[in-house]
């Protein structure tokens, strides 16, 4: 019976150290590196600042977040490298370059997917597309944990143009993915994949003839000050993806796991709902600085919307549901 006693004793002992552990582990102070491609005044970098607020006042401080906005930890391509190794935290990241190590994010970038940027919302917030963050550990290396975007994509040209012909033979800037170069060599154009941070450099150099881009950095960025038209073609999607260094997620105790995609779920829907709220509001900032905008109609793009998706069909299976999806 001592024997016993003595047993149950230890084992008793064992488990309050492994509880005294566990609980120490969870109370393990950490700063979230959260890099980031876009300036601080970006909808992107905003809603991480109001995420880190909020893990923050959540944890009583335990957790906090740094942001790196800017490209200050070099491009989306070196920063995902950073996060593989465990260098680096969290990014949020463009899912067209993302779409370079999981090819089935090319899906979300189909040319005229979309009609506007409502429909850009629901696309994101399909089972379809959540599924595609499954991929993410094993093709990336990242844990994905939900999406954000930005506004649908519009061409800039550094000559005044009136339609999509005259971008033939022209360099046109667009983000590092084959996705987007794709769509323009289709369009008999020369892609030049520019990251983010050279792009206003390599605009105003006449590095490149246009550049592929939204409203909101239009006009933050002041790219229509060097531009002479843009072609309001609203031709692709701009997701973004958060992803966690899948290295550093599992040493997460499970609590904060769940914390951090809680929050994350708040602050990625305002993200969306305040980009589709915002969208025309930057468009109407542009036409009040005098800048032209041209409307393209999309139907001429027919026969190049068929032979992207022909190209990427194998490689993004989803292609043929999500424009079923947005066809309703």
């Amino acid at each position: 019976m001592l024997k016993m006693l003595k047993g149950l004793m230890t084992s008793l002992a064992l488990l309050g150290g492994l509880t005294t552990n566990v609980a120490s582990a969870q109370q393990t102070d950490h700063t979230i590196r959260i890099g980031l491609v876009v300036p601080p005044t970006h909808q992107w970098t905003v809603s991480a600042k109001e995420f880190g607020e909020e893990l923050k006042v959540a944890t009583d401080g335990r957790l906090s977040v740094a942001l790196f906005p800017s490209s200050q930890l070099g491009s989306e391509a070196q920063m995902i490298q950073q996060i593989q190794s465990g260098a680096l935290d969290m990014g949020w990241l463009t899912t067209a370059e993302l779409s370079n190590r999981v090819p089935a994010l090319a899906a979300l970038h189909a040319p005229f997917l979309v009609k506007d940027i409502s429909q850009a919302r629901m696309v994101l917030e399909s089972p379809i597309a959540i599924k595609m963050l499954e991929r993410f550990p094993e093709q990336l290396g990242a844990v994905g944990l939900g999406y954000g975007m930005t506004g649908l994509r519009q061409i800039l040209t550094r000559d005044e143009a009136s339609g999509p012909g005259d971008i033939a033979g022209k360099k046109i800037r667009v983000i590092p993915s084959a996705p987007a170069r794709d769509f323009y060599e289709l369009m008999d154009a020369a892609p030049t994949p520019i990251p983010f941070a050279a792009v206003y450099d390599a605009f105003a150099n006449g590095q490149v003839d246009g550049i592929d881009m939204d409203f909101e950095a239009t006009f933050y960025n002041k790219y229509y000050q060097l531009a002479q038209t843009m072609l309001v073609t609203n031709h692709v999607m701009a997701p973004m993806a958060v992803i966690y260094s899948e290295k550093l997620w599992t040493e997460l105790p499970a609590g904060d796991q769940e914390l951090i995609r809680t929050l994350l779920g708040k602050h990625l829907k305002l993200v969306r709902d305040r980009l589709v709220a915002n969208e025309a509001s930057f468009r109407a900032r542009l036409a009040d600085e005098g800048f032209p905008m041209k409307d393209i109609p999309r139907e001429p793009f027919a026969d190049i919307v068929a032979a992207w998706d022909a190209k990427w069909e194998s490689r993004a299976p989803d292609i043929k549901k999500l424009r079923e999806l947005t066809a309703k």
